[in-house]
């Protein structure tokens, strides 16, 4: 089936009805786990082909983590049962799969029964075409559950945040950037930020750091795990004397590029961090490094996870989209 005949619609649900005095549709807050996605497909497309190219998509494993942990948790429901209890759930995929569909497509609708949700409709004519859809728009649709994910963190990020900490990391360097209730300041010096959330025995930190714009080649893999690697030396060190977090080699981290929010460049990296000359201690890390052009600096947020015997999927979510909060801001007060 011709690609060019699949259509995607994007549309923005808003109520004409039942507002309330700030004009907002009255909707209850969406429900279910982080991390969790309801299909609604029958047995016995569920238990055949189609239900496998659905399972293959959104239980990939997470990339850049320890232990193998899927995407998605997928929760499969028949059309049946598909009552106004589950149709508040996070993220949804709907599938419609018979003769009586004339062509592949699909549909995503945004906060339709609840606030923070997101529906996929796919219909096809035949197996064959759904699986077709559901393999070509894989990234796609992981891009769109993964963009939700993160939409929803922020929002409750920026609900319950540390204004006092956000406003002195703008007057000092030029940078905003969500931090929720409960992180500290643990590190500000010359170029560096740490701020670390620890409880039980999970720590999620947040570095911040930036470094003059100097070489073309600075937007590389390479470069830019040696300087990660050089930094954190210099400003991350272990519980023992000599010890330091260093970027783990032996599982080389995952370059991609693109444009935050169809702006600005960004390259970022996925992997595993660990301790040198110290405890036998490590995790995952995202980080996100893009160009100050004002201010000619190279500025890089990351995000770590430390959480042994806990699952990290979630966790790295979490510092994930306190990074790609990441704002430069015009504030001219303390340049450097």
């Amino acid at each position: 089936m011709n690609i060019k005949h699949f259509s995607v619609l994007i549309i923005a649900f808003t109520a004409v009805s039942c507002l309330n005095k700030s004009n907002q549709p009255l909707l209850p807050a969406a429900s279910g786990a982080p991390g969790d996605v309801l299909v609604v497909m029958n047995n016995s497309k569920w238990e055949s082909a189609p239900g496998e190219a659905v399972r293959n998509v959104l239980s990939l494993p997470m990339e850049a983590i320890p232990q193998d942990e899927p995407k998605y948790d997928i929760i499969n429901i028949q059309h049946h049962a598909f009552s106004n209890l589950f149709k508040k759930q996070r993220s949804i995929l709907v599938t419609k799969i018979g003769k009586d569909q004339s062509e592949v497509k699909s549909l995503v609708q945004k906060n339709m029964w609840a606030k923070g949700q997101i529906i996929i409709t796919v219909v096809a004519p035949s197996d064959s075409a759904f699986i077709e859809y559901i393999e070509n728009n894989a990234v796609k649709i992981i891009s769109l559950l993964d963009n939700m994910e993160r939409h929803r963190l922020m929002k409750a990020f920026e609900s319950s945040s540390e204004a006092t900490l956000i406003d002195k990391i703008i007057k000092k360097h030029n940078i905003k950037i969500i931090v929720p209730k409960g992180y500290k300041l643990g590190e500000d010096k010359n170029g560096f930020i740490w701020l670390t959330h620890a409880y039980r025995d999970i720590i999620q930190g947040i570095l911040i750091y930036y470094y003059p714009y100097t070489d073309t080649n600075t937007f590389t893999r390479d470069y830019l795990v040696a300087r990660r690697d050089k930094i954190l030396k210099q400003n991350v060190p272990g519980d023992i004397e000599g010890s330091y977090m260093q970027t783990e080699l032996l599982f080389p981290p995952i370059m991609s590029e693109y444009k935050l929010n169809n702006k600005i460049y960004t390259a970022e990296l996925r992997g595993l961090w660990r301790m040198e000359n110290g405890l036998a201690m490590g995790g995952p890390f995202i980080s996100i490094t893009q160009l100050d052009e004002k201010r000619n600096r190279v500025v890089t947020a990351e995000g770590f996870v430390y959480a042994p015997a806990h699952k990290k999927r979630d966790l790295l979510r979490q510092v994930e989209a306190i990074i790609l909060s990441m704002e430069f801001t015009d504030n001219q007060s303390n340049e450097k």
